[in-house]
């Protein structure tokens, strides 16, 4: 059997639960294998990740799937790889909004800019996740700020679901990641593998949702073992299907005591 070198969780619904609560079981797995990289692939920022209690026990010393594939950056901030979006993409992504169907736009690059638009500030800008965001109620001028600091992955949520074309984007239900040309989790994590020499079939993966698809159906990472979590995904197969986050630790833990014994 291959040694299991990196396991590699979503986070919402995957390895947390949706209202952000890390299973004892899965952190008590984390610590007890630090052997293992234990690594994050999320549509989150690092600024959004960083509300979550389980950044405390992801390995440090590698970097993680952040912004949808956009950032392979580690926990404290070091950036590996960020692939911005170009200005072509961004005029052609703005040109295509439908202001009346956003309930806000939102990027972030680091601790000092991070930039949130929204014709509804008052509804956005006082949640924990925003607080620290440059606000603009004025498309224009967002526009301008993305054109003056480019964006790894615009996030956007709206009111009622509608197409990107010629664009990258990837959605979950009305949350929308819009990221550079052929950027997403499944193209950033094969590069990440290639980076810390690790085999697909030495790594898992636990994902729940649509935005998880670029990373399970990319055919250069065929044979990584799949953990699918809950039902919201019924057309796609899984090596391993559980029900919840709180399930996920059993199979993992499985696994790893299986290798143990082959090795």
């Amino acid at each position: 059997m291959t040694k299991l070198k990196a396991i590699i969780m979503d986070g919402d619904g995957s390895s947390i639960t949706h209202d952000g609560i890390l299973p004892d079981s899965l952190r008590d797995l984390m610590l007890a294998n630090p052997q293992i990289h234990w690594i994050m692939a999320t549509g989150r920022s690092l600024d959004l990740l960083r509300h979550l209690p389980i950044i405390d026990y992801l390995s440090p010393d590698v970097p993680h799937i952040l912004d949808g594939g956009s950032r392979l950056t580690k926990t404290n901030g070091d950036s590996l790889l960020d692939f911005f979006i170009s200005p072509a993409e961004l005029e052609s992504f703005f040109a295509q909004l439908d202001l009346t169907q956003i309930d806000f736009l939102y990027y972030y690059l680091d601790e000092q800019r991070s930039y949130l638009y929204s014709q509804q500030l008052e509804l956005w800008q006082n949640r924990p996740m925003f607080i620290r965001a440059i606000t603009h109620d004025n498309i224009t001028e967002y526009r301008q700020s993305a054109l003056a600091n480019p964006p790894t992955k615009i996030f956007m949520r709206v009111k009622e679901f509608f197409e990107l074309h010629d664009l990258t984007w990837h959605n979950n239900e009305k949350n929308i990641d819009f990221t550079a040309h052929g950027v997403n989790k499944g193209s950033t994590c094969l590069r990440l593998l290639e980076t810390l020499q690790i085999k697909p079939e030495q790594a898992a993966f636990v994902f729940n949702d649509r935005n998880d698809l670029p990373l399970v159906l990319h055919p250069e990472l065929a044979q990584i073992t799949t953990i699918k979590v809950g039902d919201y995904l019924p057309e796609i197969n899984a090596t391993h299907h559980v029900a919840t986050p709180y399930d996920v630790a059993e199979v993992l833990e499985k696994l790893i005591a299986e290798i143990k014994q082959v090795n």
